[in-house]
């Protein structure tokens, strides 16, 4: 059974917090006291590893009047698999189908399976709703990331815990070996009893366990464990496929140690048994530098592989931008907490993380409009200003003047950048060079970004389409014919060629004519830079009075892009 979405309601600061579609990695996007533990707590305890119930206390705050212990507290449906749906359309005597069905517990725990009306039999069978709850996967929750130790004094470790003065660090300790099926009162009296090669022995093994299990769990980085002991004091020395130097874990990396330590956490919350669970984490990552928290992104989508991994943040590289479909933002309402999948509703300080995520906080530094065009390079913003200013001089439809044009640099950060602009219901068209670049981004644009603002104000161009020209590569430089280009390109760089013993160009075949350009300039061993001859075009361009005065070939090609965009904006 998956975890396809759910529902919490009158649970702390949340009374209602909509239906939230879950993805196999799921992000809840939102500030601090927004409301995100809240709904990862009410969702663990619908059925966690080790029993906790809901508490009375738990309801919101003002609504004393309202308290109710038969309150349903979460929602949850599942997806069935092909297994579980044949059974239990066998124990209903119905013909089926039954993709989904929803269950739900209540403030006094009581724990009910609602099973869909249609085609179902009436009076639904206990062995039905037995079948469904022994199904169930188990959540997990962690809001505790603490690095693990590794050393430690066997015989003081014992004594704290006999007294019941375990530090934190010695709970890390006696996780390790626990699940390495070492125990301390065993280890502890063997410290001088046991011969050091049975001793030894022993510890190896315990060892090589533990590193199996984590093997077993974990496929893209692996660790091997070693256990040495000197009397009483006690070592973990670790060492992974990118470090075989056998060193202990205190002196590993704080990065190393902070992703052993959570391997291990989580494995040890779900008893071994991580697979098909749901695993939710408040706030993961937090410590981290970014680059850390990038790489465990990439270990959550492992995790994600055979679990339902749900996490909270509100930190910026913690949005994992290539997986738009599992981004959640917490909103503040007159009724608590709400979460919804469009990113305008978000508060100003998710919405802070989520341009952050983009890539546009502080890097860009550039004001936006209620109506923006996104182009790919500085070139394109050139030549877009200087052609439309052109076609207005000539008494022509030109740009808009209220529309702001934004370079975003590549053709991902078009996406980016209008991806965050649709989100604030602000208008915006996202153009893109007609190559296999530039059409992976549209369509990464349309399908996983603005297919979730339907009846925005958004869009998405192709250079060539737009111009008219169809079947080959095409960016905003194919508006002009090759002779006028090429012309530009030898004025700007006439010194570096002729020291390349170079007096005129001959372009390899291709399509688009800067990539063409470009693989020329490569072959001689001269860097080409588009922008600078772009700069020198639009001089050109600001001279002439109307687009008379472009290339014949031009005057259809600029009127057709400009009218494309115009369109889009409409």
């Amino acid at each position: 059974m998956r975890l396809v979405g759910f529902q919490v309601q009158m649970y702390r600061c949340v009374m209602d917090s909509t239906w939230i579609p879950v993805t196999p990695l799921t992000v809840l996007v939102g500030k601090n006291e927004s409301g995100k533990t809240a709904i990862l707590k009410a969702l663990h305890k619908l059925n966690p590893f080790h029993p906790e119930p809901y508490h009375l206390r738990e309801w919101p705050r003002g609504h004393r009047g309202t308290r109710s212990p038969e309150q349903v507290v979460c929602t949850a449906e599942f997806e069935l698999s092909a297994t579980e749906e044949a059974d239990l359309l066998s124990l209903l005597g119905s013909p089926g189908p039954l993709k989904r069905l929803k269950v739900t517990r209540d403030y006094r725990g009581a724990l009910a399976v609602v099973f869909p009306a249609s085609g179902l039999a009436d009076a639904v069978p206990q062995s039905a709703r037995d079948y469904v709850v022994s199904h169930l996967p188990t959540f997990v929750f962690l809001d505790e990331y603490g690095i693990f130790r590794g050393h430690a004094i066997l015989n003081q470790v014992k004594q704290r815990r006999d007294e019941g003065a375990l530090t934190d660090e010695d709970r890390t300790f006696l996780t390790i070996l626990d699940e390495a099926g070492l125990d301390l009162d065993h280890e502890t009296q063997t410290a001088a009893a046991a011969s050091k090669e049975d001793r030894q022995y022993d510890l190896s093994d315990a060892a090589a366990t533990l590193t199996r299990k984590l093997a077993a769990h974990w496929t893209s980085r692996r660790y091997e464990l070693d256990f040495r002991v000197d009397g009483f004091e006690f070592f973990t020395f670790v060492k992974s496929e990118r470090d075989r130097a056998l060193t202990r874990l205190e002196e590993r990396s704080r990065g190393f140690q902070w992703f052993f330590s959570f391997d291990l956490m989580l494995m040890h919350e779900t008893r071994g048994r991580l697979k098909e669970c749901v695993i939710l984490l408040d706030e993961p990552g937090l410590h981290l530098h970014p680059q850390a928290q990038r790489d465990l992104l990439e270990r959550l989508a492992c995790y994600a592989e055979t679990n339902t991994l749900i996490y909270t943040t509100h930190l910026p590289f913690m949005v994992d931008l290539k997986r738009p479909e599992g981004i959640r933002v917490i909103g503040e309402s007159d009724a608590g907490a709400v979460v919804s999948e469009d990113l305008g509703k978000s508060e100003p300080e998710a919405k802070a993380v989520l341009q952050a995520a983009l890539g546009i906080q502080g890097r860009l530094g550039r004001p936006v409009a209620e109506r923006n065009l996104v182009v790919e390079g500085a070139d394109d913003y050139w030549f877009l200003t200087a052609l439309s200013n052109l076609m207005i001089r000539s008494g022509l439809v030109g740009l808009p003047p209220d529309v702001m044009i934004s370079a975003a640099g590549s053709p991902s950060e078009v996406t980016a950048l209008a991806a965050f602009l649709a989100g604030q219901h602000l208008q915006v068209v996202a153009l893109y060079d007609s190559d296999a670049t530039g059409t992976a981004a549209k369509d990464e644009l349309v399908n996983d970004w603005l297919a979730r603002y339907r009846g925005g104000k958004a869009a998405a161009l192709s250079v060539g389409p737009a111009m008219k020209v169809m079947g080959r590569e095409v960016s905003v430089e194919d508006v002009f014919p090759e002779d006028f280009y090429l012309k530009h390109v030898l004025e700007v760089y006439k010194q570096p060629l002729a020291g390349a013993g170079m007096t005129a160009i001959t372009l390899p075949a291709g399509n688009q004519m800067a990539k063409r350009v470009e693989a020329f300039f490569h072959g001689v061993g001269v860097p080409f830079n588009r922008s600078a001859v772009a700069r020198r075009i639009c001089e050109e361009i600001n001279r002439m009075r109307s687009t008379d005065h472009l290339p014949t070939s031009s005057k259809p090609k600029v009127e057709a892009l400009i009218a494309a965009i115009n369109k889009a904006l409409e």
